[in-house]
């Protein structure tokens, strides 16, 4: 068995998952250490696996997709609808300390994976769900029941009408954000879950929601709306202006202005300390209201100056701003390579492929191994022999 180390060392978790949602959140608790044993399909595994793009090497076929979401895990093979695999799940499952899962709640009910079911064979055991919409055994009508993947649940929380140019037509941004919110919460939860059984000794259901996590993104238009009766501006942030990009001679930036101290500094940046005052720029709401003619004021000053002519001037007011990156420009950022958010894993199909780190940063996470996404079934034989043949039991 692994080396145990890192926060999450000792701790046995179970997950059957597909996709991205489920798969991220285990593969951050794999990097904190956690030993996560996927339990897949015979032959077939996490629908993930078949997703292009796809690469071939020595006979074994590995999906872009798959191993984005599945370094450092423990890959077994069972069939749940075999009585013997059947079997076999329920011993690793007593002894495991987390369960998660993103299947649908019609399967989970079949293969007996529900809350209740678990439970019975393990009490303390914490369960981990992701859904579209709740688990159905704590939420009332049909919406649970219903097949959601990302985009679904940020139509359903409005974040495809918040982007600028769904003035005209719903925008998807292009990013799982649901999917990755939803894991993010996940996780936290797990956290909470396992230090909750440290001091009692109890078990826990995690119901998480896409769609909650969506909503959650989205509540500066929920409050305004629900208390000001108004709909948000597409792009725009509700409260305040300047709060969005500008282009430059030679490229694009942000300015974010939110409050009346930075507001000053924004004006004597501009060298326009005599707009500060003015009526129609007042307060962010009114900037906000009145941003056509603020915006004019902004693009005469920003003329042909270059990206860096334009951030230079503002840090020196101490006003927020940043050049806009695309990906190839994010991808190179020292910051982020030292920090390991970009970060590199030696795939033996892929080579080595550059990915997303994990974004909790902690002594206790320095120097953790990234082991690639494991092959179909690879772990079967030496996961049974540790969790079932453990001489500490």
């Amino acid at each position: 068995m692994a080396v145990l180390m890192g926060p999450l060392a000792g701790v046995r978790v179970l997950t059957i998952e597909n996709f991205i949602s489920a798969p991220i959140a285990t593969m951050w608790l794999a990097d904190a250490g956690a030993d996560v044993v996927k339990v897949e399909i015979p032959g077939a595994g996490d629908t993930s696996r078949s997703v292009q793009p796809i690469r071939e090497r020595d006979g074994e076929r590995r999906s872009l997709s798959f191993i984005r979401a599945n370094r450092n895990k423990r890959s077994i093979e069972l069939d749940l609808k075999d009585p013997a695999g059947r079997e076999q799940f329920q011993a690793l499952l007593a002894k495991a300390d987390v369960l998660v899962e993103n299947l649908r709640p019609t399967a989970l009910k079949a293969l007996g994976l529900t809350y209740d079911d678990v439970r019975r064979i393990n009490p303390k055991i914490i369960y981990g769900a992701i859904s579209g919409f709740g688990l159905p055994e704590f939420n009332e009508g049909d919406l649970p029941f219903w097949p959601a993947f990302d985009v679904v649940a940020q139509a359903m929380g409005g974040l495809l009408f918040r982007p600028e140019g769904a003035q005209d037509t719903p925008v998807y941004a292009g990013f799982p954000l649901a999917d990755i919110f939803a894991s993010a919460n996940l996780q936290s939860s797990i956290y909470q879950a396992l230090y909750h059984r440290e001091r009692t000794g109890e078990g826990a259901c995690i119901d998480i929601s896409m769609l909650d996590g969506v909503v959650a993104f989205n509540e500066l238009a929920l409050i305004m709306y629900g208390a000001l009766n108004e709909v948000a501006a597409r792009g725009m942030h509700g409260l305040s202006a300047p709060f969005g990009s500008y282009p430059t001679a030679n490229g694009h930036i942000v300015i974010a202005v939110l409050g009346e101290p930075v507001w000053r500094r924004f004006t004597d940046a501009m060298g326009r300390p005599d707009i500060a005052n003015l009526p129609e720029f007042g307060s962010g709401r009114l900037r906000h209201q009145n941003r056509e003619v603020l915006d004019a004021h902004i693009t005469n000053w920003l003329g042909r100056k270059s990206t860096d002519e334009v951030l230079q001037q503002l840090r020196a007011y101490d006003v927020p701003a940043s050049p806009v990156l695309d990906i190839n420009e994010v991808i190179e950022l020292e910051n982020l390579r030292k920090r390991g958010m970009v970060t590199t894993v030696d795939d033996p199909v892929w080579g080595s492929v550059r990915m997303a780190g994990n974004p909790l940063h902690s002594s206790l996470m320095e120097k953790m191994p990234l082991v690639p996404a494991p092959e179909l079934g690879a772990d079967t034989e030496t996961v049974l022999r540790d969790w079932l043949a453990d001489p500490a039991d």
